[in-house]
């Protein structure tokens, strides 16, 4: 259930239809968040555009003779959908097909467009309730990354702009909630509650709360950074987040701007925004482990994923194994994996028809000890194996409990 658009533009070999123009034009740099750059990765049955941090890609495809472009939008907002439109029409080339969820493409209606928008959530705050009063749902995620989402068993639902109870769903069911405590872009321009809004989307999402290491994680502080700046600029009297502005700020190593946002609020409390300072559930191609969210993340070539900190390493891999006579049989194959391995033993997850085995061993790593857990999963075809190395012993419980907690999302 979503809002969005498809528009389908005539692909020839004029000069104003051809692939060529087409990829030229969406790959000019339009900047719109500041301190975060627009990407666009092409490949041969198309291309992907990401225009901001806290939407989905828009996915352009060759299709006969055509460019199709298709784009969620409620997740943003209003503002993203009507700016992507304008970016569209500058296009100047007359669509063989529109589809817009919200109509905004031909009636060009903005207050109409805030409307749909509206509706959409209406309809989703229906649906929340009614699986509130069921009872047993609780962090619901709404229009969040499957990558990294939090693990809150207080609150009902977790969403771009923060947690929400069932009082938000059910002001928003009867109209009486703003847009702009759901939706990133609300407005029409390009404004300090974007610029704000953003800034928030961003520590609560992408932020891990550590000394930057990587590029994503410096790239990340300085989105913070910069948004909050400009939405500063445009309109001090917002309500702005001191305490997770000045702990970036601390973590940027600007002593200046630490020294600016101390000046700047008489009161900055205990930082306590960000998904990722608890726990989080990752998406390993097409498992899912819950683990903690303050750690390094990066994605080797061969798609390993690895979280990490000081004292800790998490290595999350997964193999697709078909057999000869296409049967599936995850017991089968479980044993196949481990049977040069020793010392494994048998490991039960929620899922009873989850294969797993477990085991604990210790090696040596620049000459000092080092503790390693491994866990392999087999569901039908499908394995998941995670190794997590620590050099405290004593973090064997912690590294057991991450193991414990692999799913698949069949």
């Amino acid at each position: 259930m979503g809002l969005g658009l498809r528009i389908c533009f005539p692909v020839g070999k004029g000069k104003d239809i051809s692939k060529e123009r087409y990829e030229r034009y969406f790959s000019k740099p339009r900047s719109i968040i500041p301190g975060w750059g627009k990407t666009c990765s092409f490949f041969k049955e198309g291309f992907n555009i990401k225009l901001v941090p806290f939407e989905e890609d828009i996915y352009c495809t060759w299709e006969d003779g055509q460019l199709c472009v298709s784009a969620k939008t409620n997740s943003a907002g209003p503002g993203y959908h009507a700016y992507l439109v304008d970016m569209l029409k500058e296009l100047c080339v007359a669509p063989i097909e529109v589809e817009d969820d919200t109509g905004y493409w031909d009636n060009g209606d903005y207050g109409m467009l805030q409307e749909e928008m509206g509706k959409w959530l209406r309809s989703l705050s229906k649906e929340i309730i009614n699986m509130s009063r069921s009872g047993g749902y609780s962090n619901i995620a709404v229009s969040l990354a499957l990558d990294s989402t939090p693990v809150d068993s207080d609150h009902l639902a977790c969403c771009p702009l923060g947690y929400f109870d069932i009082d938000f769903f059910e002001r928003a069911q009867k109209g009486d909630a703003d847009g702009s405590e759901f939706f990133v872009w609300w407005n029409r321009q390009q404004d300090a509650l974007l610029f704000k809004n953003s800034a928030l989307n961003t520590i609560l999402c992408e932020i891990n709360w550590l000394p930057p290491e990587t590029d994503d994680e410096h790239k990340n502080i300085e989105t913070a950074l910069s948004c909050l700046e400009r939405a500063y600029e445009m309109d001090p009297d917002l309500d702005y987040h001191a305490a997770e502005w000045l702990e970036l700020a601390q973590l940027s190593g600007n002593e200046a701007l630490v020294k600016t946002v101390r000046s700047r609020f008489k009161e900055i409390g205990e930082a306590e925004l960000g998904y990722r300072r608890n726990c989080v559930c990752s998406l390993v191609n097409g498992w899912n482990i819950t683990r903690d969210g303050q750690m390094h993340f990066e994605r080797e070539e061969d798609g390993t994923l690895i979280w990490w900190d000081d004292n800790r390493t998490i290595r999350a891999s997964t193999l697709s194994v078909q057999r000869k006579d296409g049967t599936a049989d995850s017991k089968m194959l479980l044993e196949y994996v481990i049977s040069d391995e020793p010392d494994h033993m048998q490991f039960s997850l929620r899922n009873a028809q989850i294969a797993a085995a477990i085991q604990h061993t210790q090696i040596e790593e620049n000459g000092g000890p080092l503790w390693q857990t491994r866990l392999t999963a087999a569901l039908g075809n499908e394995l998941l194996i995670l190794s997590i190395y620590y050099i405290d012993e004593a973090d064997r419980k912690w590294a057991t409990k991450i193991c414990a907690s692999a799913a698949h999302q069949s």
